[in-house]
């Protein structure tokens, strides 16, 4: 199937609609409480409840497979068609205006490369800063002497201090939409005691537009997935504004970018989250697989597809520098966060996940991503921590890091 215009595709047919359930709520999905007030029916979660290590263990293979495939990408682009990687999009960020607390000892982040990984849905590429929720956040840390990758996945109901003066807590995932990158960046080192200086953000257009150069993948479909898939498919149509028909087969279907693109993002069947980071994971899979064996003129078409769908403000050396030691990285272990929270649904920001407390699962990330045993927080953030424990009523928690290691 050609990229972009699917010419041979009609609009979605009527009765995709007849057949889809009602559409499920697309903003507040990572939490599912029945609670009506902020401070009432609290759920206590810790990170090693069953099903979030399956959500986790799903959600790790899958950030292997993009990172690997979009490195794979740049890496061919350095030593064949070196021009290329100007097609991705250059975001300048103001390095002075970071928001990295003035009371932290940045001496163990010094050896390590940390960046903020976002995935958005945007029409076209101008809309990949502010104004877009981001879908995913993700914060990866390199360690520049062993090559070794960690990822920490914020969920993105997670409720932080958006640091933009306001003082006012908001999901995290409010910070892209309010300031783009810049802002996003400024509350996860403000809320987290990082330094993350650069950022890349993808659009999932690419993935759309990667699985078309492909010629589709095939999928394995369940009766039950039918109607909101169909209904994923409309919403897919809307932000990308690639058409494509619905899907009414069972069994082993061959789907197309948008068609593969809702697939992997529906997630009100079976267990939510936890089966939808598999569906993540089957497409990302047989995307990067049927890549592996493509031709260089396949290859070609996917780069000048995908890279535009990239923002970043890492500088065209630096991206060079990844890439040439793309083979020598060893992934390593993956979490959530936060690692100990409870879900509430707020009386007015809805469903959240509350950190319990935020400074016991920073000094649990600090542990996990540099080996800072017995991190203490600075001061900004016990203050943020507390003003969240006074908003929410959530009592603190115990903390358990249940990292999951790629295999």
């Amino acid at each position: 199937m050609s990229k972009n215009d699917n010419t041979k595709a009609s609009n979605i047919k009527n009765d995709v609609k007849k057949k889809g359930n009602k559409k499920p709520n697309t903003d507040n999905k990572s939490t599912d409480n029945k609670s009506t007030n902020n401070k009432s029916k609290k759920e206590n979660i810790n990170i090693t409840d069953k099903n979030n290590k399956s959500v986790l263990k799903w959600l790790g293979a899958l950030i292997v497979e993009v990172i690997i495939l979009g490195l794979m990408l740049v890496a061919y682009s350095l030593y064949y068609v070196d021009s290329k990687i100007e097609k991705i999009n250059k975001v300048e960020i103001d390095e002075k205006d970071l928001s990295i607390n003035e009371e932290l000892d940045v001496t163990n982040q010094e050896n390590y490369k940390t960046v903020a990984l976002f995935g958005v849905d945007a029409r076209d590429v101008d809309n990949l800063g502010q104004g877009t929720r981001s879908d995913s956040i993700m914060i990866a840390s390199i360690n520049n002497e062993t090559k070794e990758v960690k990822i920490v996945s914020i969920y993105r109901d997670t409720l932080l201090e958006v640091e933009n003066g306001s003082g006012l807590t908001a999901k995290v995932n409010a910070a892209y939409s309010y300031g783009g990158p810049q802002l996003a960046i400024k509350t996860l080192n403000a809320n987290l005691d990082l330094q993350i200086t650069d950022f890349v953000t993808v659009n999932f257009l690419g993935l759309t537009k990667a699985i078309d150069d492909l010629g589709g993948i095939t999928v394995h479909i369940e009766e039950n997935e039918l109607p909101t898939l169909n209904l994923a498919i409309t919403e897919q149509i809307a932000v990308t504004g690639i058409y494509s028909d619905g899907v009414f087969s069972t069994g082993d279907v061959l789907l197309n970018g948008t068609q593969a693109t809702a697939y992997a993002r529906i997630r009100s069947t079976d267990q939510g989250d936890i089966t939808r980071t598999e569906r993540q994971r089957d497409v990302l899979s047989k995307v990067y697989a049927k890549a592996k064996s493509s031709d260089i003129a396949t290859i070609d078409n996917i780069i000048d597809d995908v890279f535009p769908q990239i923002a970043t403000s890492l500088a065209e050396d630096e991206i060079k520098a990844l890439a040439k030691e793309v083979f020598e990285y060893q992934l390593g272990d993956t979490v959530g966060f936060p690692f100990a929270y409870t879900p509430i649904t707020h009386e007015t920001k809805g469903s959240i996940i509350v950190p319990a407390d935020l400074s016991a699962n920073v000094s649990a990330l600090h542990e996990f991503l540099f080996g800072e045993t017995g991190y203490v927080p600075t001061g900004k953030v016990q203050s943020i921590s507390s003003s969240i424990q006074n908003e929410t009523g959530v009592e603190t928690q115990p903390v358990t890091v249940a990292p999951q290691t790629f295999e």
